[in-house]
């Protein structure tokens, strides 16, 4: 470094120290005034969650129960107070049945095409006179329609002794109207009840006549017809049958006369394809007809007890019971909602524990390297 530059240096430190020391080193009297008015700095608020105590811990929990407590009563208040009433008419129709029986009527429609042979089309016979026995009604075939009747009949007896006796009378009942036993399946073990299932195919001319001297075999438990009109179903295969009858023939004619050799190949194969729609639709026929002319009846006896009534509950009986119901839907709900949330409640348990022992490791800490 030059000598000037040496001098030029120091000669700039020495004023530069010299205005230092110029300045005066107290503040002025008005500034200490002015500072000391402000007074001391307020400390920082740090947010700190409310100490929850036992006493607060229970008053919660208490208020809680108290609160499920309402809402269930309120909900089966609510509940059996809003119960709809049975109907009179379906009370007073069931009320003939005996021993809590039951009565189906089943009454459908069903047709076929010309085309196939089989579809739904008709319209059922409801116009029907209806019989009693044994309390219940049993609808009348209609003698001037084709019908589909089928039924279910399930019987009570007294006992095994009498579960083959009336299996017995229930095949010659079968025999005696023109009928006859399609399938008999009968069980009897010891310490369960005896049934026996039959199925029964009889006239229908005589099916009404049937199902009372069944349903007197025993006491009915239940009961199911289903009638099923087929007018429409013989008709549209009879003129099917017709149909193909009179191509057949037309066919059959001009495969008769002198034709080339191609022509006579493809009248050959519509011959063929219209006999076996003839014979399937034939046979369909025949079918829809031996429906209509032979009833199923499905017959079980069983030798069960009958069912303990059920008594109906009066007002606080329906609001208990509901009340007792929202307690357990409550209960499901909320064992549920911990068994999602255990893993985040054991995650947070763990993090509370882990920073408390931290906290009281520093605390450790400074208390030992304190003097």
């Amino acid at each position: 470094m030059p000598a000037s530059e040496t001098v030029d240096f120091e000669r700039e430190f020495a004023e530069l120290v010299r205005e230092l020391r110029a300045v005066p080193s107290e503040a002025p009297q008005e500034l200490r005034e002015r500072v000391r008015a402000l007074g001391e700095p307020q400390p920082a608020r740090v947010m700190r969650l409310p100490r929850v105590t036992r006493r607060v811990a229970l008053v919660l929990a208490s208020g809680c129960l108290v609160a499920v407590a309402g809402a269930a009563v309120a909900y089966g208040l609510v509940a059996s107070s809003g119960r709809p009433a049975q109907h009179p008419e379906a009370a007073a129709t069931f009320a003939k049945l005996p021993h809590g029986g039951r009565v189906h009527l089943n009454l459908t429609r069903s047709s076929t095409t010309a085309e196939h042979g089989v579809a739904a089309f008709g319209a059922a016979t409801t116009q029907q006179p209806f019989a009693l026995s044994n309390s219940v009604a049993v609808p009348a075939p209609n003698p001037n329609r084709y019908q589909n009747y089928q039924a279910s009949l399930r019987v009570r007896v007294k006992d095994f002794d009498a579960l083959g006796k009336r299996t017995s009378d229930a095949m010659q009942i079968t025999h005696q109207l023109g009928g006859y036993v399609a399938s008999v399946q009968q069980s009897t073990t010891s310490g369960a009840p005896g049934e026996a299932d039959l199925v029964l195919r009889v006239p229908v001319a005589h099916v009404q006549s049937a199902l009372i001297r069944l349903s007197a075999l025993g006491t009915v438990l239940e009961q199911h017809v289903s009638i099923q009109d087929l007018n429409a179903v013989v008709s549209a295969q009879r003129q099917r049958i017709l149909q193909l009858k009179i191509e057949i023939a037309r066919i059959t004619a001009t495969l008769q006369q002198s034709l080339p050799a191609d022509v006579r190949l493809r009248l050959q194969f519509q011959l063929d394809e219209a006999k076996r729609s003839l014979s399937n639709v034939t046979g369909a026929n025949a079918s829809t007809l031996r429906a209509a002319a032979m009833s199923r009846i499905a017959l079980s006896l069983t030798t069960e007890k009958t069912a303990v009534a059920k008594h109906h509950r009066s007002f606080l009986g329906r609001s208990t019971h509901a009340a007792f119901t929202f307690l357990a839907g409550a209960g499901a709900i909320a064992l549920a909602a911990l068994i999602v949330l255990s893993p985040l409640l054991v995650i947070a348990v763990l993090f509370v524990l882990g920073l408390r022992a931290y906290r009281r490791r520093e605390e450790r800490r400074l208390l030992a390297a304190a003097p």
